[in-house]
C-alpha cells in the first residue's frame, strides 16, 4: 500500500543551504517548510526547489515544529533541519522502510557531523543518531526552547544510511548561534526551574573539555576538532552566565 511521505523543515535566514536541503527531499510526497521571518532569500529559494513554504509564528523550537506536525494527519513525517542533506541512498532507504508491512512506527538516522568544513569524527560527535522519521500522530518534540528530542510513541528502528548535518561553516556562523542558543539554553533552565550553580559554573566548561578533546579524542580531528572542544566549553560558560544574570534579574 502507497504511504505518503512528508517532509518538515523549520528555517530562518537559511538561503545557503535552504536549496540543497529541499532538493535532496524530492523524493518525499510533499516538503513544508515553515518559514520564520527571514531576512534574506529563504523563502524563494525553497519554493524555487520544489517546497510548500508557510510563514510560521516562532515559539520556539518544540513548539513550532510540533505546530508543522499538526498539519500532517496521516502517512509518515521525515522532519530535517535546514542544514541538513539527505543522501539519495538514505532517500532509497527511507521509501523502501516504510512500504514495508511490518514497518516500526519511527526510525532513527545517523548523522555525519561537519565543523568549519570538516567531517567531524571524534569529539562526542560521532555517532550522531537522531530520530527523525515517523508514523503521523504517533510522534512529537519535547517543548523546549532549544536541543528538542523527538518521542515517538512505539517501536523504533535505525537506518542503514547516514544523513550530512553542514553545521557551522565558519567561525562567524558559530559564534553568532552560540549567543542565541545560548541564551535559549539559559532560558529553558529557568524556566524549568533549574538553579544556578556556582560549581557547575567553575567546571563544567574545563570538563567539557577534557571530555570532548582527552576522552572522546577531539584532537584526532586536527585543528577542527580542538577548536570545536574550546569552544563548546565557551559554549558552556556562556550558558550557565546567562542563567546567573537571568536568575539575578527574575529576582528583583
Amino acid at each position: 500500500m502507497f504511504e505518503s511521505l512528508t517532509a518538515i523543515i523549520i528555517a530562518r535566514d537559511a538561503e545557503k543551504t535552504i536549496a540543497k536541503c529541499v532538493e535532496a527531499l524530492r523524493f518525499c510526497t510533499r516538503i513544508i517548510v515553515g518559514e520564520n521571518n527571514s531576512e534574506d532569500k529563504t523563502a524563494a529559494l525553497a519554493r524555487a526547489a520544489g517546497a510548500e513554504v508557510r510563514t510560521i509564528v516562532w515559539q520556539g523550537y518544540g513548539k513550532t515544529k510540533n505546530k508543522l506536525i499538526q498539519s500532517v494527519p496521516s502517512g509518515w513525517i521525515l522532519s530535517v533541519d535546514s542544514d541538513e542533506v539527505i543522501t539519495p541512498e538514505l532517500g532509497q532507504e527511507i521509501c523502501g522502510l516504510i512500504a514495508l508491512p511490518e514497518a516500526a512506527d519511527g526510525y532513527a538516522i545517523m548523522r555525519r557531523n561537519y565543523f568549519l568544513g570538516q567531517p567531524i569524527r571524534y569529539c562526542g560527535w560521532s555517532p550522531d543518531w537522531q530520530l527523525r522519521l515517523f508514523r503521523a500522530g504517533l510522534g512529537h518534540f519535547e517543548e523546549k526552547q532549544v536541543h528538542e528530542a523527538l518521542r515517538v510513541q512505539g517501536k523504533t528502528g535505525r537506518c542503514k544510511q547516514r544523513m550530512e548535518h553542514y553545521t557551522y561553516p565558519t567561525l562567524e556562523d558559530y559564534f553568532t548561534r552560540l549567543n542565541h542558543y545560548t541564551t535559549l539554553a539559559a532560558q529553558d533552565r529557568q524556566t524549568r526551574g533549574k538553579r544556578f550553580s556556582w560549581p557547575r559554573l567553575l567546571f563544567d566548561p574545563g570538563w567539557t573539555f577534557i571530555k570532548m578533546w582527552i576522552l572522546k579524542q577531539g584532537w584526532r580531528d586536527g585543528f577542527p576538532g580542538t577548536a570545536l572542544c574550546i569552544l563548546s566549553a565557551l559554549n558552556t560558560l556562556v550558558k550557565h552566565a546567562k542563567h546567573w544574570e537571568i536568575a539575578r534579574q527574575t529576582k528583583r
